[in-house]
């Protein structure tokens, strides 16, 4: 999927009648940004809902464990299914927690968003681009927005990660 959007953004970059240098620029400061951080968009995604998913699951199968008399003891050392079971989900809850996986994958879907539709607006000349009459005089412009963005987007995810770390202590 990453490289279907890439190549289609890749082919749009071409046709803009730019020179090879500010497709150059663009292609590394926007497309790879937008690629990577969607890209993390989608792994972080994956791993809150799968760690949730397990959860969820093994919570379930606790008590149908415990009802039915397969909670025996593991290896004769005197510790249950049920009990390795809860270790692990509570284990996986923590962890999913502490690294925050569902706040990340938010904050880098509302980013990637952010960033493609920046690239949108400026590919057709809409919104703040609207005054300019092609993609070469628009191209400060749009650099500038891009980098200013990354520049607060930093700012904004170490704040993000500080406020975190603070609310868990």
């Amino acid at each position: 999927m990453r490289q279907k959007i890439t190549k289609k953004y890749e082919k749009l970059i071409l046709s803009l009648g730019l020179d090879e240098v500010q497709e150059s620029i663009i292609k590394s400061t926007w497309l790879d940004y937008f690629s990577s951080v969607n890209l993390s968009a989608k792994r972080g995604w994956i791993v809150h809902n799968y760690t949730r998913g397990i959860v969820f699951t093994i919570g379930l199968l606790i008590p149908i464990i415990e009802s039915s008399g397969l909670n025996k003891d593991i290896c004769n050392y005197n510790i249950t299914i049920v009990s390795v079971l809860g270790v692990l989900i509570a284990g996986l809850a923590a962890i999913n927690r502490q690294i925050g996986f569902e706040e990340k994958w938010k904050h880098y879907r509302a980013t990637a968003e952010f960033i493609r539709n920046e690239g949108d607006d400026y590919f057709a000349l809409a919104g703040k681009y609207s005054s300019y009459k092609s993609h070469k005089d628009a191209f400060k412009k749009f650099i500038s927005e891009i980098t200013d963005f990354k520049r607060k987007e930093v700012e904004t995810y170490f704040k993000i990660e500080k406020d975190r770390k603070n609310r868990q202590n």
